[in-house]
């Protein structure tokens, strides 16, 4: 009877079928190629049967034999990450310490309401040190290193759960003499042949995608440039002139600028803003973490801003989610 692979053996099977790259399998999984190449062929001799049809280590096909097995290869690894991240939520039920991952673009009042929240239910929270981005903020969510994550607002991630909180108005930092210094507003039409001057991680994803989706609706597609290493970079550049182009901030990070030559343009709200939420994992149903997450939603739904356009209210009862509070 073949001995059971390991995890790591699942997942180069299954990375290999999607990209049909040792190449690309190896770069995913942080390994050499012929580290993946290695392991392929141990599974494949383990068995007794081929899951690749290969020639001279290019990938061609999968074999039919290779299409179950990496079905059920991608099972056990669902499997095998609800054991551990429900294994971990039970350890956290007894220490009753709700761990925070945050994107380093979170909304700084949200922090201040987690801090007020560590009266409830004897809650103790650790605030673990800032993400570059939403992803990597998720991925210590999904590897049970967080409890909830701080992150842009929707979440799309299989297994996690997200709650919208607020919303943050978007500000274009303009340069010293740019023709729309003396607007009161800033519409995404104006922007139509700015450059967006930023950093790699200065963007949620999904505001970059919205902004795109809203600019190609009216007939132009944003020119993104990733130049800088922050954003406080991105802001310098355009104070200083260094770079023909803007920036895009939020306005409680405008607050702490000092602005020689640049000023700061709020966005109409009802184009374009940060919007923030809070994810969980859907296994976890403590209820201490029910309860915190209500304080949180409880904290958050008089944030309104009275100059945007009304729509339907984003943010999400307590009484409308999958399950109640505890």
């Amino acid at each position: 009877m073949p001995s059971l692979p390991d995890p790591l053996d699942l997942q180069c099977v299954v990375i290999l079928a999607e990209t049909l790259s040792f190449t690309e399998t190896a770069k995913r999984l942080h390994m050499t190629q012929p580290g993946v190449t290695a392991r392929i062929n141990r599974v494949e001799a383990n068995h007794g049967y081929k899951l690749f049809d290969r020639n001279k280590g290019v990938v061609r096909a999968i074999t039919p034999e290779g299409f179950v097995f990496v079905e059920e290869a991608r099972r056990v690894l669902d499997d095998l990450l609800r054991l551990t991240t429900q294994a971990d939520a039970a350890h956290r039920a007894f220490s009753e310490t709700i761990s925070i991952s945050r994107s380093h673009h979170a909304d700084l009042q949200l922090l201040s309401i987690l801090v007020s929240a560590q009266a409830i239910e004897n809650a103790r929270i650790s605030f673990l040190p800032p993400c570059k981005s939403d992803e990597e903020a998720i991925a210590m969510l999904l590897n049970g290193d967080a409890d909830i994550a701080l992150v842009a607002w929707p979440v799309n991630e299989p297994h996690v759960t997200a709650l919208h909180l607020t919303h943050d108005t978007l500000l274009a930092v303009l340069p010293e003499n740019h023709a729309l210094r003396e607007r009161k507003e800033i519409h995404i039409a104006d922007l139509r042949n700015e450059q967006l001057i930023g950093s790699k991680y200065q963007y949620p994803t999904v505001l970059k995608e919205t902004f795109r989706q809203r600019a190609q609706a009216i007939g132009f597609t944003p020119q993104w440039v990733c130049i800088s290493a922050s954003t406080a970079e991105s802001v310098h550049l355009v104070d200083a002139g260094a770079r023909p182009g803007i920036t895009l901030v939020t306005r409680q990070y405008a607050k702490e600028l000092a602005l020689g030559r640049a000023v700061c343009i709020p966005f109409d709200e009802a184009e374009i803003a940060y919007e923030y939420g809070v994810a969980y994992r859907q296994s976890d149903n403590r209820p201490i973490l029910n309860t915190l997450l209500q304080y949180l939603v409880e904290k958050c739904r008089p944030v309104q801003n009275p100059r945007r356009k009304r729509g339907p209210d984003r943010i999400t009862h307590p009484a409308h989610r999958a399950r109640q509070f505890g």
